[in-house]
């Protein structure tokens, strides 16, 4: 999935419990010689929504990555709706 990986959603824990930002990836490197990755953004993230989390809802808090499309996103009102 990295390859395809073109913004970056911040979610916010409790008591925010919403995306609040987003950021347009410049480019993914790998770091030195582990399992792991450093983001480059093409400018700060920007301020976004809220995107709310929905007590009860179908989509539960994220607990690691998600994937959906931009479409979703400047849509969604929830997470519900963003995935």
């Amino acid at each position: 999935m990295i390859p395809r990986i073109k913004y970056i959603a911040a979610y916010q824990v409790a008591p925010v419990s919403a995306i609040t930002h987003i950021a347009k990836v410049h480019k993914i490197d790998q770091w030195k010689d582990a399992n792991k990755y450093v983001l480059l953004f093409e400018e700060a993230a920007k301020e976004i929504g809220p995107i709310q989390l929905v007590p009860k809802g179908k989509v539960k808090a994220p607990q690691g990555p998600r994937y959906t499309s931009m479409n979703h996103l400047e849509d969604a009102k929830t997470l519900d709706d963003a995935f």
